[in-house]
């Protein structure tokens, strides 16, 4: 029985010889480009109005401060943003971050956060914000930043929440009015993918608002899964919050 010659070309062989000694998931220099680029691209579409410097710039601070690499940081803001795609309830109707529901919030017990269906420049996460007095709310919105709202005027999607902090009211105080002490100081950012890196004063969008007042003040962590960015959905799900009512 005649043997046959086994002709490998120089890819092959090379493959095989990686495969040999163990080296299967190497992946090369222009192949971890055009992924990083991807993820890049990814994160970018999904925060409209974010510029790559500025991303770039959080991330390599990051990568600093946790000791992971470059592309550790990529994957994990682009699996954060795909677990918001995927809880997103495709009915919900979207209002922009703007006062444009059907419904009104009305009163709440001071302290209190409510959640909203909204799309902010174009990715589909919610909207929070918190009563600093029964009558009034304090978020940041674009273009406005942080401002103060009447909750009688405040519109909301229905299946809008109002939820209780549970933490002690000395403290839920003091995080509110923080947060009411940044109203017409604080513009508004569309950085939602790196937000818990970035600094508690200055410009913020609802969610970090929100987090950043009871962090600061109250000492808790508000936000449900602590990732690279805090997102509205972070905040309403929560385990230090409590349901108080729906929007019916």
């Amino acid at each position: 029985m005649k043997l046959k010659k086994l002709v490998l070309s120089t890819t092959a062989t090379s493959a095989l010889l990686f495969t040999t000694l163990g080296f299967g998931n190497i992946v090369s220099a222009e192949e971890k480009v055009s992924t990083k680029d991807h993820i890049l691209n990814f994160i970018l579409e999904k925060n409209p109005g974010l510029e790559k410097e500025e991303l770039m710039a959080d991330i390599n601070k990051i990568v600093v401060d946790e000791k992971k690499s470059e592309m550790e940081i990529l994957e994990q803001i682009k699996n954060e943003l795909k677990s918001q795609e995927e809880n997103i309830n495709k009915g919900e109707i979207t209002t922009l971050g703007n006062n444009k529901g059907t419904k009104i919030i009305g009163n709440s017990k001071k302290g209190n956060i409510y959640y909203t269906s909204a799309a902010t420049w174009g990715l589909n996460h919610g909207h929070v914000g918190m009563y600093y007095k029964k009558t009034h709310i304090v978020e940041s919105v674009p273009k406005l930043g942080v401002r103060s709202i009447s909750a009688k005027k405040r519109k909301v999607e229905k299946g809008a929440v109002v939820k209780s902090v549970k933490v002690s009211t000395k403290k839920k105080n003091a995080a509110v009015d923080w947060g009411k002490g940044r109203i017409k100081k604080d513009g508004y950012s569309v950085n939602f993918a790196t937000n818990r890196t970035t600094g508690h004063y200055g410009s913020k969008n609802c969610s970090k608002l929100i987090w950043s007042a009871f962090k600061l003040k109250a000492k808790i962590d508000i936000d449900k899964n602590g990732g690279l960015g805090v997102y509205p959905r972070d905040v309403r799900d929560s385990g230090y919050t409590k349901l108080v009512r729906k929007v019916k």
